[in-house]
């Protein structure tokens, strides 16, 4: 069954409700050695530049992965806690990506470029369910997002895929004993992909998925019930597990920031970015800045505050 709209009628449309919060994930990048805003955050410059700046440490982080860590568990959990039933099994995000091969390397395109919706993974489901099926592993829609399900736990430490979306792909295995199965099966669903592309993709001009990347486990003693708290997004895996209705609070990836805020809108009262291990809060000073900010992180707070400091808000 095909559909013909990427997001449902309940995101479709762009947020009317004044926003407390805006998180973008990818909003810092390097540069010469230092930090700098993602390009699509330029149109808003004049009034990040004007705002104060707190630090702190975080690990790289895509929406789905930053709002589990508000609620203290892991990205499939979020997923999971969908599932209409649940058993003994371990639980991974399957998310899909574009690569470009270089000489010696492959870059994965950023998540935020790569259209994605529920018609989509109900192609990749059909498509790789046999295939998983041998090694006892399945594939689950949940909205646009994908879940492997494994009926056998594996012991794998696999990177988040906000350390691989917008860089490359490892070239070695994960630790833990099973690191060197999931490679292969990641090699095999590559294949299969290159193999059989999507043809309602090529239809919409869109370009073909190379790869899932499996990542962000849980273990089935983990699934419970969760508190979701509405949020405004456009990422289709975390669209899969809010709601947006009545949205006060925004989490995204620069490339579709336009999206949900306008240029000349008002930005929210507290705006956090971001990316290369740093995240810095932004609020607004009674004493406006002059000129372009340095963004040079100073004072430095944990991770911990930062996830303190952001569950006040949300």
């Amino acid at each position: 069954m095909l559909y013909a709209a990427c997001w449902s009628r309940k995101h479709s449309e762009p947020h009317q409700v004044k926003h407390s919060l805006l998180l973008v994930t990818d909003g810092l990048i390097s540069n010469q050695g230092g930090l700098t805003l993602h390009p699509d955050l330029f149109l808003w410059q004049r009034l990040l530049d004007k705002r104060k700046q707190q630090w702190f440490d975080c690990p790289t982080k895509n929406p789905l992965a930053m709002y589990a860590a508000l609620l203290n568990v892991e990205p499939a959990t979020l997923l999971a806690s969908k599932l209409s039933s649940q058993g003994k099994n371990q639980y991974w995000v399957a998310s899909p990506y574009y690569a470009q091969l270089a000489r010696d390397s492959v870059r994965v395109m950023s998540e935020g470029m790569l259209p994605w919706c529920a018609e989509d993974a109900i192609w990749a489901c059909e498509l790789l369910n046999p295939l998983l099926a041998e090694d006892g592993m399945q594939l689950h829609r949940i909205g646009a997002a994908l879940l492997l399900v494994c009926n056998k736990p594996l012991d794998a430490k696999l990177m988040s895929f906000a350390d691989i979306a917008g860089n490359f792909l490892p070239n070695r295995h994960p630790s833990g004993v099973d690191g060197g199965s999931f490679m292969r099966l990641m090699a095999e669903v590559q294949m299969m992909l290159k193999q059989s592309p999507a043809a309602h993709r090529r239809e919409r001009g869109e370009l073909d998925v190379h790869g899932l990347w499996f990542w962000g486990g849980s273990e089935p003693d983990c699934i419970e019930a969760l508190a979701n708290k509405s949020v405004a997004t456009r990422n289709p895996f975390l669209q899969s597990v809010v709601d947006a209705q009545n949205a006060n609070i925004i989490v995204t990836e620069a490339e579709r920031l336009a999206e949900l805020i306008k240029q000349d809108s008002v930005l929210p009262k507290r705006v956090v970015l971001l990316g290369e291990g740093y995240a810095v809060s932004l609020k607004k000073s009674l004493l406006a800045g002059f000129g372009t900010k340095a963004w040079l992180p100073r004072d430095i707070k944990s991770e911990a505050d930062l996830l303190g400091h952001l569950k006040r808000q949300f």
